[in-house]
């Protein structure tokens, strides 16, 4: 797949007025976002998590994770995001570009709007016979 950056907006959900755009390299490949510490940090997001990563050598590391509230083509919605250290690659995830209803065109190097996928499974109604 070709690399490419997309314009993201980041808030802390909490108060969406403390926010900042970023470009950030798209990552079919990563399940997180990765978003530099510093950033995140200066929104007011804070870590609710430690989470597990294995990079793509094997090598394993723990990140800090939160929630970002992200905006993408005038699409918002709050996402799990993990802390990237210095020097580390802000980049948007697998699980940003789903749950905001993205594809990635790689040839055109840029994202697709697809509609969202649900399983709906109807309950069965309870008879109930009175007497």
């Amino acid at each position: 797949m070709g690399l490419f950056e997309v314009s993201v907006t980041l808030a802390n959900p909490a108060a969406p007025q403390r926010s900042e755009t970023l470009s950030l390299l798209v990552d079919t490949g990563a399940t997180l976002s990765w978003i530099p510490r510093k950033v995140l940090e200066n929104l007011g997001i804070r870590p609710t998590a430690k989470l597990e990563f294995q990079l793509a050598d094997g090598r394993l590391l723990q990140r800090d994770a939160g929630a970002a509230l992200f905006t993408i083509d005038g699409k918002a919605l709050s996402i799990p995001v993990a802390f990237a250290e210095h020097g580390e690659e802000p980049v948007l995830g697998a699980t940003a570009l789903e749950a905001l209803g993205f594809a990635v065109d790689p040839i055109e190097k840029k994202l697709l709007p697809r509609r969202l996928l649900a399983l709906q499974r109807m309950v069965p109604r309870k008879v109930v016979i009175v007497s």
